[in-house]
């Protein structure tokens, strides 16, 4: 799979409306709460990555991958860094939600083992790939977004498909017992799972809450609608959840280079800018 630096500038600084999704405060709250996430945990994602580098350095392919890996997920960093600080100079409690954040990835550099860590990458990078492949595959998820805002979402999801089995092969490189890979990366995903969904929520929650929403019952049954039934990007998003459990599961036995290459010309004009 051949990778893309897009070295873009998304104009975090302009004005963009508060809830910038059609107007819809949980639906825009929901991303929202996925961006505060993004730049600690594509730290960590480079972190655990980066630390398994001399170990594969003689495989050219996936040495080659992994840089390419960090340039990309350095970028995503920056750029969500950004679109979290208009966030909170829009008054949204972006450090408080921060900070959270901050001291659980603490937490993992302290006491789980560089491996375990590395684990927990790869389940990570498997939600964010298969939400990327629903997001690309139905991009009607996005209707009515103001155009910087898709855009951002639209770049993310590309590069975090064309990246999404590097973490998944460094694993697969550096523990060679495939027993015991198999029940660390089942495990990993287990408890992925479970703590994701629930920071997920309850960031989106806070959010939505800061903006006094919070009782908005139509709003949040038109969330789960969305997100359930039409289009349903979580609900799509299962058969691929139940796949990394196959023993012999690989990243790319859903190939949806197709998408990658669809997405990659609405990029181009700005890459070529950019470069």
């Amino acid at each position: 799979m051949r990778f893309h630096r897009r070295d873009i500038d998304f104009g975090m600084g302009a004005p963009i409306p508060t809830h910038w999704l059609g107007g819809d405060c949980h639906l825009t709250r929901f991303y929202d709460a996925m961006s505060i996430m993004f730049p600690e945990g594509e730290r960590a994602f480079i972190e655990t990555v980066q630390h398994y580098r001399s170990r594969i350095s003689a495989d050219a392919e996936l040495a080659y991958a992994v840089t390419e890996f960090i340039a990309q997920e350095a970028i995503h960093t920056r750029e969500h860094v950004r679109y979290n600080r208009r966030l909170q100079a829009q008054g949204a409690p972006v450090e408080h939600i921060e900070r959270s954040g901050a001291a659980q990835q603490e937490f993992a550099r302290r006491y789980l083992p560089p491996i375990v860590r590395l684990a927990i990458t790869t389940c990570l990078e498997h939600f964010t790939a298969m939400f990327a492949d629903q997001l690309l595959s139905e991009p009607r998820g996005l209707d009515g977004a103001d155009p910087a805002m898709a855009d951002i979402w639209f770049w993310h999801a590309l590069e975090e498909t064309e990246h999404k089995a590097v973490a998944f092969d460094v694993l697969t490189a550096v523990m060679r017992k495939p027993l015991r890979r198999y029940a660390l990366r089942c495990a990993a995903m287990l408890f992925v799972t479970v703590i994701f969904s629930m920071l997920q929520w309850q960031m989106t929650f806070q959010l939505v809450r800061h903006d006094r929403r919070a009782t908005d019952i139509r709003g949040w049954l038109r969330l789960l609608r969305v997100l359930f039934i039409s289009p349903g990007p979580l609900t799509r998003m299962l058969p691929h959840w139940f796949a990394w459990f196959r023993p012999g599961f690989h990243p790319w036995q859903r190939d949806n280079r197709a998408l990658v290459e669809r997405f990659s010309q609405r990029f181009e004009s700005k890459y070529r800018k950019a470069g």
